[in-house]
């Protein structure tokens, strides 16, 4: 440090200094400056605020901002050198370093020139710096979003509900809505009634389509004009209550890396700035996600996914473990073994994880008792917490050594999976089908996830019979069974 304020006392090497020194700050080394190094990048700061020299002004203005100088006579330096300054790009740093100063003094002519930049024409040259001065504006004078309220439930809505492609035709069926279409990538709906079909227990997000606004075009500025326009902006006002801007994010579904870096970069300022202040971008607590996608031509699909849309079908999973069946799946797994499920069954799931197929069952009716049995004990301990009944156990013990003074109605399970290798597999399943006879009653059903078809199919014992096979992934390596006892005859 001591080399680059002698540059900068001598005037040497100043704008690679005051870089320098801004770049020791961000450090752990710059916390631990002494007063009196302190006091002298103060002083230059102070100093080189006034230089010739854009760039040199721009690093002054970011080295007071990282020393969090707050002082009054930093404040007017920063105030006046705002005001007499006609490079756009260093601009917002004058701005950002006043984030740690009182503008109390100041702010109405911050709120001025931000009502007047919103009027600046901008074409390519100056679009990127104005739209960072608009957000630092933004921000130095507070102005956050508010906060709002889902209540578009009864409204005419479009939604694709996003299914696993296995589960569309059930979902579909499910649901009885007349308008409804299953798609790549799901089912859409158009409903006024969607509470009771947010109650579905097999869709994974719903996006809803704004009719007059499926797609916005590839060039995101142009995007931007649709995003902050009348219509998505009517649209989300009829679907939302609450006052001040909205926050936002825009999630773009693309596979090249780098045209999305630089769309994101480029939409989110330009839709703040358009907006007036009625959107804002924001890292996170975002209220509404814009869904982008390519679609293959010169315009991408848009969807809109509102936070506040209730869905606490799956409250109870607090806690997961290292794979946990996904709850949409173990929900549509019981979906389908429904009509194989009896009232008041004793339940056993013999490799319990976190509870989510035992909760899923309860969820689908009345049972006597369930236990849930692993080897794991952490999941034993998070299955307690996910499952809070009196009828439900969880038994830290190898399925393989447990016993129990009664047989079961059901056994309903997702079977282990990930390190072990094919043979080690068999072994495996041909030990839990030896098991079977001594946990599951004659008349009882047997209903198992496995992520090796092959491997279940060939280890089903000849005195057992699948009733119904459920495909759980397009490409066939994962699916449910429902196996019961042939019937004697």
């Amino acid at each position: 440090m001591e080399n680059y304020l002698e540059n900068l006392k001598i005037g040497r090497e100043v704008r690679e200094s005051l870089a320098a020194a801004c770049g020791l700050l961000r450090t752990n080394e710059g916390t631990a400056v002494s007063s009196e190094v302190r006091e002298a990048l103060l002083l230059y700061a102070r100093h080189y605020l006034s230089s010739e020299e854009p760039k040199v002004r721009k690093n002054a203005a970011k080295l007071l901002s990282l020393l969090k100088d707050d002082s009054e006579e930093s404040t007017e330096l920063l105030v006046r050198a705002y005001q007499s300054e006609n490079t756009r790009f260093v601009r917002s740093t004058y701005l950002e370093a006043l984030e740690n100063c009182d503008i109390t003094k100041c702010r109405e002519f911050f709120s001025e020139t931000l009502s007047g930049l919103l009027q600046t024409e901008v074409n390519e040259e100056n679009r990127k710096h104005v739209n960072e001065e608009v957000a630092a504006l933004r921000k130095l004078l507070g102005e956050t979003a508010g906060k709002h309220r889902f209540t578009g439930y009864d409204a005419d809505n479009t939604v694709l509900f996003v299914v696993n492609p296995c589960y569309c035709e059930m979902f579909a069926q499910a649901i009885g809505v007349v308008r409804k279409k299953v798609v790549n990538g799901g089912v859409v709906v158009r409903t006024t009634k969607l509470t009771e079909i947010l109650q579905n227990r097999i869709w994974r997000e719903a996006v809803f389509r704004v009719p007059e606004a499926l797609t916005v075009p590839s060039d995101p500025y142009e995007a931007a004009k649709v995003l902050s326009g009348e219509t998505v902006g009517a649209y989300l006002a009829s679907r939302l209550s609450g006052t001040g801007a909205i926050a936002y994010r825009v999630d773009l579904r693309c596979r090249d890396a780098a045209v999305k870096d630089r769309f994101l970069k480029r939409i989110c300022p330009e839709t703040d700035r358009l907006s007036g202040g009625k959107l804002v971008n924001v890292p996170g607590d975002y209220e509404v996600t814009f869904r982008i996608s390519e679609s293959g031509d010169d315009t991408y699909r848009l969807g809109v996914v509102f936070a506040g849309v209730s869905d606490n079908r799956f409250a109870y999973r607090r806690e997961t473990v290292a794979r946990s069946i996904h709850p949409t799946d173990a929900a549509a797994v019981i979906a389908a073994a429904k009509p194989y499920l009896v009232p008041d069954a004793q339940v056993l799931d013999p490799f319990c994880g976190a509870g989510t197929m035992i909760a899923e069952r309860m969820k689908a009716g009345r049972i006597r008792s369930a236990f849930g049995v692993d080897t794991f004990g952490p999941a034993i301990e998070k299955a307690r917490g996910n499952v809070r009944s009196d009828r439900v156990w969880f038994v830290h013990r190898d399925f393989f050594d447990y016993r129990q003074d009664h047989r079961f109605d059901e056994i309903i399970t997702n079977m282990p999976f990930g390190d072990a290798d094919a043979e080690q597999t068999k072994i495996l399943y041909r030990r839990f089908f030896r098991r079977l006879p001594e946990h599951l009653r004659e008349s009882g059903t047997l209903v198992m996830v496995s992520h090796d078809p092959k491997i279940t199919e060939a280890s089903i014992p000849s005195e057992m019979t699948v009733v119904s096979k459920i495909p759980m992934r397009e490409r066939g390596e994962m699916a449910a069974y429902i196996v019961r006892f042939r019937q004697r005859a």
